[in-house]
């Protein structure tokens, strides 16, 4: 039946999940983040990122029914094994003006399991985003340009993570909902 029939016959189509595949830092690393980008957040201005919500967006695959939820848990592990970042370069964006820290040597694995995640994924009928994979954590969104250092995070990835963005008063909170061992 298709959607235009459920709506027809009051039956309303299944909740859509927005969810994503990222790098998800252990509460040390997601606190060694926090404190070292602290003076450049706040010089930034806008909308901080929660501490809790720091990540590296691997795959964004947007709003997705529980079928299609399965078909992406399905894709994962990847086997590339756990890998060494620094993240140690502040920038923004002008449009749409996010801070971010991201790492200045990207290590292969990284870039590896990025382009083998999409591969898994388009296998599986997903449509690859457009955009060309910049690994980074966002700091701060409605940001101001700013001139600070900051000092290098060490962060050892060792898991991939599928993350539902649920919607909370002022923003939202990314929630677990399936991880693997790289």
């Amino acid at each position: 039946m298709s959607s235009a029939s459920r709506a027809d016959d009051g039956r309303s189509s299944p909740r859509r999940r927005r969810v994503f595949f990222a790098l998800w830092p252990d509460e040390a690393t997601r606190t060694a983040l926090a404190r070292a980008t602290r003076r450049a957040v706040r010089a930034a201005g806008g909308r901080a990122t929660r501490p809790e919500n720091l990540h590296i967006t691997m795959a964004f695959l947007g709003g997705l029914t529980p079928v299609e939820l399965d078909r992406a848990r399905d894709v994962p592990p990847m086997g590339t094994g756990p890998f060494e970042l620094t993240l140690d370069t502040l920038g923004r964006w002008s449009r749409p003006r996010i801070l971010w820290l991201a790492p200045s040597v990207r290590p292969d694995a990284l870039m590896t399991l990025e382009r083998s995640l999409w591969e898994r994924l388009v296998a599986r009928g997903f449509e690859r985003e457009k955009k060309i994979f910049t690994p980074h954590v966002t700091l701060c969104r409605r940001a101001r340009a700013v001139a600070e250092a900051v000092k290098p995070v060490h962060w050892r990835a060792e898991r991939l993570t599928l993350l539902e963005s649920v919607p909370v008063e002022r923003g939202v909170r990314y929630e677990p909902v399936d991880d693997w061992p790289l």
